[in-house]
């Protein structure tokens, strides 16, 4: 028989004896990379899959540099050394900008390539 008020189940709250019903949420993926420095050194950094190599990169101690977040000045490149079968696709701006910047277009743009699952190793050409 239902308290008024609901009280029973107040009273479980209070003491945490109140079993959840809500679904429990999903964990969310979580991705590596290693970032290799102009100079040879590592980093390596984590976060959520899907996210873009340059928000990644936020999470380590010297992030990769960028101009834009737009893909439109290339300040972002990389290379990717290893993990290529974990990125988004590359989009035809991304392409553009780097036919545009002339830089090669074996390159990606960390600011638009998303780390879906799984690792990468990248090298950055620029730091902050």
């Amino acid at each position: 028989m239902p308290t008024p008020f609901g009280i029973r189940r107040r009273i479980k709250r209070l003491f945490g004896l109140e079993q959840s019903h809500a679904p429990a949420e999903p964990e969310v993926p979580k991705v590596e990379l290693l970032i290799v420095a102009p100079d040879g050194s590592e980093q390596k950094c984590s976060s959520a899959a899907g996210s873009s190599i340059l928000g990644i990169s936020a999470n380590a101690k010297r992030p990769i540099s960028s101009g834009c977040a737009d893909s439109s000045c290339g300040t972002c490149r990389v290379e990717i050394l290893e993990g290529a079968e974990n990125l988004s696709a590359q989009a035809p701006r991304e392409r553009a900008t780097l036919k545009q910047s002339g830089h090669p277009m074996n390159l990606r743009l960390a600011c638009t390539t998303g780390l879906e699952r799984g690792s990468a190793k990248v090298k950055a050409f620029e730091l902050m």
